[in-house]
């Protein structure tokens, strides 16, 4: 069994202002998608977990009746509660992370998790959701990343400068060990092994801004690790990224992928 990563809660605390800007959108095409599979309706309770700068529960909040958002940094609620704010009235934002999850939530059709899932001790949290689940209800996993079909003559220098200046960090080294399992393999053995894998893969205009905030919203990235070489990463981004940019745009090609599990039981 993997080990957990340790539970660090203000990982990103510093990435938290650079997260909406840096990351790429999740397709509204698969929130859709993953809502019609999980039937949501006005009846229904989200459980946004992990959920960092509220993604998620804004993009959900329009499909279910109420949702409850939790993520340990104080600050990613921050930032959360102000994208939610005046749009998604019936979406509550709280501090807490998977160790928090109790039968005192109460019950939900459905939980999310963004991007966030390998920083928990995953079979210990499909064991709490499973309390709180409803008997037809869903996890469902997100994630965005580049197509593997991806003709941009910038990626794979830039994929090379942010691993060569990640190298070290023990979370990433512990996730890219031979060992670590994958999600696949932990739902397999958990309450919710029947899995559904839903992507949408587009292609986009991204600014050069955007790829050059992207290493500030990863915590391997943080100046708190890399202290003055984050300076000399971002600039070295920026000198490779205008040599191919046109008037500081470019285009990036992006899989927004659902892996959603459910209990055999439902499933049947």
């Amino acid at each position: 069994m993997t080990t957990p990563i340790p539970f660090v809660p203000d990982r990103f605390r510093t990435t938290a202002a650079h997260y909406l800007a840096g990351r790429p959108p999740y397709s509204p095409q698969l929130i859709r998608r993953v809502a019609q599979s999980c039937e949501l309706g006005g009846s229904h309770r989200l459980l946004d977990l992990g959920c960092g700068p509220g993604q998620l529960s804004l993009a959900f909040s329009s499909w279910v009746g109420s949702g409850l958002a939790l993520d340990p940094e104080p600050e990613m609620l921050r930032v959360a509660a102000s994208l939610g704010a005046g749009i998604a009235p019936n979406i509550e934002y709280r501090e807490g992370s998977s160790y928090d999850l109790s039968p005192a939530l109460g019950r939900f059709r459905l939980a999310v998790i963004g991007r966030a899932f390998h920083w928990m001790d995953r079979p210990d949290t499909l064991a709490r959701l499973d309390a709180l689940i409803e008997p037809e209800g869903a996890v469902a996993l997100f994630s965005t990343a580049f197509a593997a079909d991806s003709p941009m003559a910038w990626l794979a220098p830039y994929r090379a400068l942010l691993e060569a200046y990640s190298e070290g960090d023990p979370a990433r080294m512990q996730r890219k060990a031979d060992g670590w399992e994958s999600h696949d393999a932990v739902l397999a053995k958990s309450p919710f092994p029947m899995l559904e894998r839903v992507s949408i893969v587009e292609t986009r205009w991204v600014s050069v801004e955007s790829l050059v905030t992207r290493p500030l919203s990863m915590s391997s990235l943080s100046r708190e690790r890399l202290g003055e070489r984050l300076d000399e990463l971002l600039a070295r981004i920026r000198q490779l990224l205008d040599a191919y940019a046109t008037n500081g745009w470019l285009d990036e090609r992006i899989e927004s992928a659902a892996l959603i599990a459910r209990r055999e039981a439902a499933h049947g």
